[in-house]
């Protein structure tokens, strides 16, 4: 079994955090006021974007490997959320913004993002199957 690692640490500024990878790269988060500053992305967008940074870059190696010949693609990702707290995810759609330098063949470009979105993404995989959160507490001295 593979794992990955991130951690989350407040700036002691509001509510903003500073995201390390194990991988040694940093993104932030914050909330708008009054719990926050405005000063960078929010958590559930982050989530929305790591799920078309995940599945945009899958599609960008499957239409390569088809041999379509792909200019741009830009990965819309559009969340409806609950009303109530915690406000989670009931639906979310993806939309393929795809530029390009020719002829393509619509069923390689299809099965391209069926492949990206449902055979390679793990963000993909992960919200639409689910996955266990357990969460534990360790004080620091």
């Amino acid at each position: 079994m593979t794992t990955t690692k991130a951690t989350a640490r407040w700036t002691g500024q509001k509510v903003r955090f500073e995201i390390e990878s194990e991988s040694g790269h940093k993104a932030e988060i914050d909330e708008p006021p009054v719990f926050g500053d405005d000063s960078a992305m929010r958590p559930t967008e982050m989530l929305l974007g790591a799920l078309g940074s995940c599945t945009g870059l899958n599609m960008v190696l499957l239409l390569k490997k088809f041999k379509q010949p792909l200019r741009s693609l830009e990965v819309e990702v559009e969340g409806e959320r609950d009303d109530e707290w915690p406000k989670a995810f009931n639906k979310i759609k993806l939309t393929f913004h795809c530029g390009w330098e020719g002829k393509t063949d619509k069923e390689l470009v299809e099965r391209a993002i069926d492949w990206a979105c449902n055979r390679y993404c793990p963000i993909h995989a992960t919200l639409s199957r689910g996955v266990e959160i357990e969460h534990h507490r360790k004080d620091s001295h």
